[in-house]
């Protein structure tokens, strides 16, 4: 019981080399976005995909968030859960509005981090998740919880 809560603690604290690199990609897509030279097919599209972005980087913040503060372990676990799903929710909401953007001299770039950091989410942080998930589980049945 003891290892699934630290097991839980390490899980949840994100290695701040990988929140550090995804949060320059992130500030190099919202200096596209905003200064850059993007080609939509729908008027607002570049709007659209600046408050994405916005919201992405709210996400992401909340996901890498220290969690020790939160008593319980298991609080920590499922803070961290609900934290990933909006996180990967506000990734698929930007790349649905990214799909309008379709031009320009930075479109590559942007194109290029939007992906990386796609697979960040999907990989790395997806197999973290899972992890987190499976050692939450085996801490609610040994405690006796749902």
């Amino acid at each position: 019981m003891a290892a699934d809560r630290h097991e839980i603690d390490v899980l949840t604290g994100l290695d701040p080399e990988w929140v550090a690199h995804a949060r320059r990609q992130w500030c190099r897509l919202v200096e596209i976005a905003v200064w850059g030279d993007l080609k939509g097919r729908i008027p607002a599209s570049a709007g659209r995909v600046r408050r994405r972005l916005l919201d992405l980087g709210e996400k992401w913040r909340s996901v890498s968030n220290d969690r020790t503060w939160i008593p319980l372990v298991r609080e920590r676990a499922k803070n961290f859960l609900g934290s990933a799903l909006s996180l990967r929710d506000s990734l698929l909401s930007l790349e649905e509005a990214a799909k309008d953007i379709d031009g320009g001299s930075d479109y590559a770039e942007f194109s290029q981090i939007l992906t990386e950091l796609s697979q960040m989410v999907t990989g790395p942080l997806r197999d973290r998740e899972n992890r987190v998930a499976t050692a939450l589980d085996r801490l609610n049945r040994d405690d006796g919880v749902g």
